[in-house]
């Protein structure tokens, strides 16, 4: 056995010692990525044998960068002035590609600092492939068939039982003979613990998340190319056709739209000045713009113009001149920081100079109001800008139990134009816990799909300033403009959103707006809905049909009577069943409903016999 070689003794010491001072230090609070930063420096310095003269020279060293020179500079400055020593010139660029010259040529030096990185050589996981005929394989095809062909992103623990067993060749319900308590289901955690399918709601449901997609898609790629036919009652060809020829149609309105490409969401850097936000005011404003020609592209109005023109006839505005209000911000009752700190946020906005009302808001977090100067009865104007604020746990417990989506609903049918979505950071085990995909699915639907502005920050300090700087850019977009609003005498929830859409085309350049008191009124959980809302509502209880479909079917028959009355003309059983297909049209693709969905829709609504 050849003898260790000798590792020779590190050039600089002091520095040797200081790095590991913050590396205790950082241990000490529990701050991992200083740490790990601060060992990386300091393994490359105790193997390196030649002293330098100046910190700046340790760049040439592995982990060791600019924000580490300059802090080690301040220590050998502050070491130097402690033990009356002068402190050493900075070295020029040459001086340094000169050391680093040396280090290639030091082969002893080269071979101590890359022996560690040779030993930690890491192997690259392969992807876990179910086995053929196996649980897990049977568990994903039935997933995957239900996901792409079925319209039906998840299923019940009976649902995917019921639909896994062709797929498998062991029972889910009974052990074999050689096994006493596993069966096929028990492969399940696999897939979970692989991060393949994911599992929320109760009672649980289960779907595949997108490596889980991925992995499936593959599996029947495979059999295809084997000759094996998965699916009989599937055309598979036919459906991968129909997609490739709804994504160019996509691809087409897009290009023809000029839709703007959506970045993912970032923590924001408050911190500059307001061309931020001016920013955020052109993006706002660019994608309530796509929301309107995505509306007035794919959809046809109910009631036609010569009606609207005679019910609004009579409707006058009202006006407010510039200088005779003033903009408040309103905040929630229930917006607190913590339960035992429930004035924080008013305290701080109130503490940057801004005027701010609290009290129970019927919808959003934060709303901003026109209110008369030098006025007894304190008319109030609400503004065209609502922010939805949720911490990031919030979110999460709210996709859980449906708020979410029932919230987007709601603020989509406020008539309030700019819709801002404040997401803050808070709590991101629970995020990773529920899972980092989800949430920046949910995210990412909110901006693209539902059209909203979402704006992400770092804590509770953030949001704040951003508050303060819509505030302050409010104020100047609105206090030296006149102010439209409808009288409330002439707001109706039947007819609000139509009456909103008249005014536009008669006065295009001004943005109508209403009272509190009609906001309130309009946005109130207690307030009776329309019948048109109330049967939306209906519809979203079928699983799989999601709002977006709901209105689509709802344009066509906006009651209950209207669609039984359309199922009623038609005499063939098959024709019923395939009455709602491609309702939204082949445009969008999260408006069509399939066969899948209008059979279901057709057998809970009208048939005799639900199956």
């Amino acid at each position: 056995m050849p003898p260790k070689r000798k590792i020779p003794p590190c050039g600089n010491p002091l520095y040797l010692l200081w790095l590991e001072e913050w590396m205790q230090e950082a241990k000490a609070i529990n701050n991992n990525k200083s740490y790990y930063v601060y060992k990386k420096a300091h393994d490359s310095v105790e193997k390196y044998p030649i002293p330098f003269q100046h910190p700046a020279e340790a760049t040439i060293l592995n982990g060791i960068g600019p924000t580490l020179i300059q802090k080690l500079e301040r220590k050998l400055k502050q070491h130097c002035e402690e033990n009356s020593q002068p402190m050493p010139s900075r070295p020029d660029e040459e001086t340094i590609r000169a050391l680093s010259q040396n280090i290639d040529q030091n082969q002893e030096f080269k071979s101590t600092e890359h022996e560690s990185k040779k030993q930690k050589k890491a192997t690259v996981p392969k992807a876990y492939i179910p086995q053929y005929r196996s649980g897990s394989y049977a568990i994903m095809l039935a997933l995957y068939k239900s996901c792409e062909f079925e319209s039906t992103p998840s299923m019940t623990k009976t649902e995917l039982i019921k639909e896994a067993q062709q797929y498998c060749d062991a029972s889910f319900d009974m052990p074999s003979a050689n096994q006493k308590y596993y069966t096929a289901w028990s492969c399940m955690k696999t897939l979970l613990d692989k991060d393949y399918v994911y599992k929320n709601g109760y009672p649980v449901r289960f779907s595949l998340t997108e490596s889980g997609l991925k992995i499936a898609k593959q599996m029947v790629q495979a059999a295809k190319s084997q000759g094996k036919v998965i699916f009989p009652d599937v055309d598979i060809d036919k459906h991968e056709a129909e997609r490739y020829a709804e994504r160019e149609v996509s691809l087409s309105v897009n290009d023809n739209l000029n839709y703007p490409r959506c970045k993912e969401p970032g923590i924001i850097n408050l911190n500059n000045s307001e061309m931020f936000l001016k920013n955020d005011f052109n993006k706002i404003g660019s994608t309530q713009l796509n929301k309107s020609i995505m509306k007035s592209a794919t959809s046809t109005s109910t009631i036609s113009s010569v009606n609207k023109s005679n019910s609004f006839a009579d409707i006058k505005p009202v006006e407010w001149a510039p200088g005779t209000f003033e903009v408040i911000l309103i905040l929630d009752n229930r917006e607190v920081k913590l339960k035992k700190d429930r004035d924080y946020i008013q305290d701080s906005l109130q503490q940057k100079g801004l005027k701010v009302s609290v009290r129970n808001l019927e919808l959003g977090d934060v709303i901003w109001v026109a209110r008369k100067c030098n006025s007894l009865t304190q008319d109030e104007i609400v503004l065209d800008y609502v922010i939805e604020r949720k911490r990031m746990d919030d979110l999460v417990s709210s996709i859980k139990d449906g708020r979410f989506r029932e919230q987007k609903f709601r603020l989509s049918r406020s008539g309030i134009g700019q819709i801002i979505y404040l997401i803050e950071d808070y709590n991101l085990k629970e995020v990773a816990e529920f899972g980092i995909d989800t949430i920046k699915s949910a995210m990412t639907s909110t901006q693209v799909l539902n059209g909203f502005f979402l704006k992400r920050t770092g804590a509770i300090d953030q949001s704040i300033d951003y508050l303060v700087r819509m505030t302050n850019m409010l104020k100047k977009l609105y206090e030296n403009t006149t102010l439209h609003a409808i009288p409330d005498g002439a707001i109706y929830r039947a007819n609000f959103l139509d009456l909103k859409q008249h005014l536009a085309t008669i006065y295009t350049n001004c943005t109508f707006h209403v009272s509190f008191a009609s906001y309130s009124d309009l946005n109130s959980k207690s307030r009776s809905l329309t019948l048109k809302d109330t049967f939306i509502k209906l519809l979203m209880t079928i699983r799989g049909l999601s709002v977006e479909k709901a209105a689509e079917i709802v344009k066509i028959y906006p009651t209950p009577y209207h669609l039984f009355d359309a199922f009623d003309f038609l005499d063939n059983e098959e024709e019923k069943k395939k009455m709602l297909m491609n309702i939204g049209g082949n445009m969008v693709r999260r408006k069509n409903i399939g066969s899948a969905l209008s059979e279901k829709i057709y057998q809970i609504w009208n048939s005799d016999i639900y199956l």
